[in-house]
């Protein structure tokens, strides 16, 4: 799966409107929105998160932000190379030229 933020929302409100179906819904309920939020929040800390992060879990969080804005701007989509975003965040991160 390319982690793109857009993609990491849509897959949390499918897995939510999947949920809602199976309950005979046809509007969210507060049960359908947490699914969505621990399904988006499973998907962060997978994809944006490093084993190095247990002393800093909120990293994948950020790493998530800049991914979005990257995203935002056109510098990250579906046809980029997880290595190069991945470096690109992490030279973010650290202060140096993106």
């Amino acid at each position: 799966m390319n982690p793109l933020p857009s993609f990491i929302r849509a897959s949390a409100w499918d897995a939510a409107n999947m949920a809602m179906r199976k309950a005979g819904r046809s509007k969210w309920s507060k049960t359908d929105y947490n699914h969505a939020c621990s399904t988006q929040e499973r998907l962060v800390k997978n994809l944006y998160g490093k084993p190095s992060d247990h002393n800093q879990p909120e990293l994948c969080y950020i790493r998530f932000q800049i991914a979005d804005q990257l995203e935002r701007a056109g510098q990250f989509s579906h046809k980029s190379k997880l290595p190069e975003v991945y470096a690109t965040i992490e030279a973010i991160l650290d202060g140096g030229p993106a």
